[in-house]
């Protein structure tokens, strides 16, 4: 009786109510925000619902939630018309309350049956046009399931004598099961009791390999209210249920706890004897898996990173010497996308230097040497003064007028500079600044150093964007060059 008002309220509690109305049930009447929309008759734990007419619509009644063995369910609402159909229902989700009669009615709002406006008999005779008696047969189901399972299990032979030692049904010696009390705290299983005591029942193969654990306490109460879980040596969790009654000191032998656990982990291929080979490969299988997954998620950091690996491109060097082959830069880390560097410096200048493979040998070039490389459709320049730090990185092409060029930083996308083949540095006539917004009167003093034409007015040039740069290498072209 406990355990189903503990199944109940957690249900009840299972989230915060989105009913907005607030329900009241008094003096036979049911209130949504004062306003009352149905009678209700509650005798015992059954309740029927009239119109303001006195009309009876439906009943309907709390089945309580339940764990039977390995099975549990938080029940549910049955509902019957006035033609005998009888409809369950989930609890309605998000329902909050203490009150039975609440209960109900949340969930027959929830279904519509209620409404603001009072009871919708059109949509209770839709609603019980139909029987649904699925949560019970669900439940029943469950019950005949384990049987079958149990029966399944005792069919396997396996046996267990006083010293713990398991047996398969020709009698050959196959594994060992030990049981053993532990301190609460290093137990999985979990008590509110303080008069519960915990176990650990534990079962090896030949070789003393551990197999699988099962924790409990020693009260079959609480293992039924809590579960009984049991926890392989691959990650798997199988439910189980057994009684030792009230007593937790019977022989091994005579442990049934202990014997469902082995009959059930033998009837779910843990066939114990010698499992090394098995228990090895598992392994290995694991931590391919495991690296496999390394290996996934860095190749989908790498596609989804603005870095470049290995594509068909050329270089040319401050030499003018251009050579083809595979082009590699990264312009960000992936060991900080996956959450590789936590608590590690990273000092490396990404998007300062390029690799190229030619022919199977690495070349590297450098930003700063004002190299141009270029990889699928994509050009880019080494250039120094696109950061406060002062170092080189190689920037996007993005219009070229005359040898001058645009430029996008590929580390922040939202920045423009401009490359004059007349200067040795990147100018950024951008509104960021070091330690904020730059005033207009520093962006045009920046402009008019570095364009050095007179015939240029600042103010009709947006220098923020990449088409007023355009427009400002255009008019450069035409009205500055000699």
């Amino acid at each position: 009786m406990m355990k189903t008002k503990l199944v109940l309220i957690a249900t009840m509690f299972a989230g915060i109510s989105f009913f907005a109305q607030e329900i009241k049930i008094k003096k036979g009447e049911v209130s949504l925000d004062e306003k009352v929309v149905a009678k209700v008759d509650d005798k015992g734990r059954i309740y029927k619902f009239s119109d303001l007419g006195n009309k009876l619509q439906f009943t309907a009644t709390i089945i309580n939630g339940r764990t039977i063995g390995t099975q549990s369910d938080n029940g549910w609402i049955e509902y019957t018309g006035t033609n005998n159909v009888v409809k369950e229902s989930k609890h309605a989700e998000g329902a909050f309350t203490l009150s039975m009669g609440k209960l109900i009615v949340q969930s027959a709002l929830a279904n519509g049956l209620i409404t603001k406006d009072g009871i919708d008999e059109a949509k209770v005779n839709e609603f019980f046009a139909t029987e649904d008696r699925s949560l019970s047969e669900a439940r029943k189901n469950g019950i005949t399931a384990q049987k079958t399972e149990a029966v399944n299990e005792d069919a396997t032979g396996i046996s267990i004598d006083y010293d713990g030692n398991i047996k398969d049904n020709t009698g050959k010696f196959i594994g060992t099961v030990t049981r053993a009390n532990i301190e609460a705290s290093q137990s999985k299983f979990k008590s509110k009791s303080m008069m519960d005591k915990f176990l650990e029942y534990r079962v090896f193969d030949v070789n003393k390999i551990l197999i699988a654990k099962l924790p409990c306490s020693d009260s079959d109460m609480t293992n039924e209210d809590k579960g009984l879980v049991i926890y392989t040596y691959d990650n798997k969790e199988i439910p189980m249920t057994a009684k030792n009654g009230m007593e937790f000191k019977i022989p091994i032998a005579v442990d049934k706890i202990a014997s469902r656990m082995v009959k059930k982990l033998y009837a779910n291929g843990y066939t114990l004897g010698d499992m090394k080979p098995t228990i090895e490969a598992a392994a290995k299988d694991k931590r391919d898996a495991a690296n496999q997954r390394s290996v996934d998620a860095e190749n989908k950091a790498k596609a989804e990173s603005s870095n470049i690996y290995n594509l068909p491109g050329y270089v040319i060097s401050k030499e003018g010497v251009k050579k083809e082959g595979a082009v590699t830069i990264e312009f960000e880390s992936i060991d900080a996308k996956l959450g590789r560097e936590k608590g590690i410096s990273d000092l490396t200048n990404y998007g300062g230097t390029v690799t190229v493979n030619l022919d199977g040998k690495n070349e590297v070039y450098k930003a700063k040497d004002n190299v141009k490389f270029c990889a699928g459709e994509k050009c880019f320049l080494g250039v120094s003064g696109t950061n406060t730090l002062g170092k080189s990185e190689f920037c996007e092409i993005v219009s070229e007028n005359d040898g001058n060029y645009i430029l996008n930083d590929v580390k922040s996308p939202e920045d423009y500079y401009i490359k004059l083949t007349s200067q040795p540095k990147a100018v950024y006539l951008g509104e960021k600044g070091a330690f904020g917004k730059r005033k207009t009167e520093k962006i045009k003093a920046a402009f008019d150093e570095y364009m050095k034409c007179p015939a240029l007015d600042f103010s009709k040039y947006d220098t923020k964007t990449k088409d007023g740069l355009v427009h400002v290498l255009a008019d450069y072209s035409a009205q500055c060059k000699k």
